[in-house]
């Protein structure tokens, strides 16, 4: 059923939702409006916009093999008025990554993704991402920002980016931005998003298998794919 079934589908209703409602704009991955890259220190004084905060944002990464999951790729949606649409100086800020391949290794999956976007540095754009905590913080400069820099050009850097990992078949950017960025239902599945991720890394990094005493033993018995790969670290480790 894959790692994150529940919390992908949840995701994509909410998208369905919000565009139902007409608060959502989508658009095409274009690969001749990505934006250029070069690590950067922006200053405050040098600060056009801040997105987020460590109180302020969500940052997610879900991924799937399953194949019946709806994912489009190179779609980038975005809920909230875009970067150039904004007159105040910080505003809240929710960045989903969603995936869809052929993964051997759940671990290293999480692992390559998450590096990935990690390394994705904008021109003008100072990053730092929490994965531990769910949170995402972007400082935009005014010379980034005069020459065109938005959330569709970032989202399609990304997308550039994630695409060149093997095994990927579709990434998909989901962008939430200003109020529609205070969601807190959102973080109630961002919650249990965290939680599969915790119970993943604890199986991979400590290799203890005691589930009666681990803390994630009620998020591993209602995902199957966690007791799966359990199953199968605990027989590689006999076999050691």
């Amino acid at each position: 059923m894959g790692l994150f079934r529940e919390p992908l589908q949840q995701i994509l209703s909410y998208r369905y939702r919000a565009g139902a409602a007409g608060k959502l704009r989508e658009f095409e991955y274009n690969r001749f409006m990505v934006w250029p890259e070069k690590k950067s220190l922006v200053l405050q004084e040098d600060t056009r916009i801040e997105l987020g905060s460590s109180t302020a944002s969500l940052f997610l990464i879900l991924w799937t093999g399953d194949q019946s999951i709806a994912l489009e790729h190179g779609r980038i949606s975005l809920v909230g008025p875009d970067l150039g649409e904004v007159d105040e100086a910080r505003i809240p800020f929710i960045q989903i990554v969603l995936v869809k391949g052929q993964f051997d290794d759940q671990y290293e999956t999480y692992r390559e993704l998450r590096d990935m976007i990690f390394d994705t540095r904008p021109e003008g754009v100072s990053t730092r991402i929490w994965p531990d905590r769910q949170k995402i913080w972007c400082r935009i400069s005014k010379e980034a920002m005069a020459q065109g820099f938005n959330l569709i050009r970032y989202g399609n850097t990304l997308i550039k980016n994630l695409n060149s990992l093997e095994g990927v078949d579709a990434v998909e950017i989901f962008f939430i931005t200003g109020a529609a960025g205070k969601q807190e239902q959102l973080r109630t599945i961002a919650e249990k998003v965290q939680g599969i991720v915790e119970a993943l890394l604890k199986m991979y990094e400590e290799m203890n298998f005691d589930c009666e005493d681990c803390e994630y033993n009620e998020v591993c018995a209602e995902v199957t794919t966690l007791r799966d790969i359990r199953e199968r670290l605990r027989k590689e480790r006999q076999l050691q």
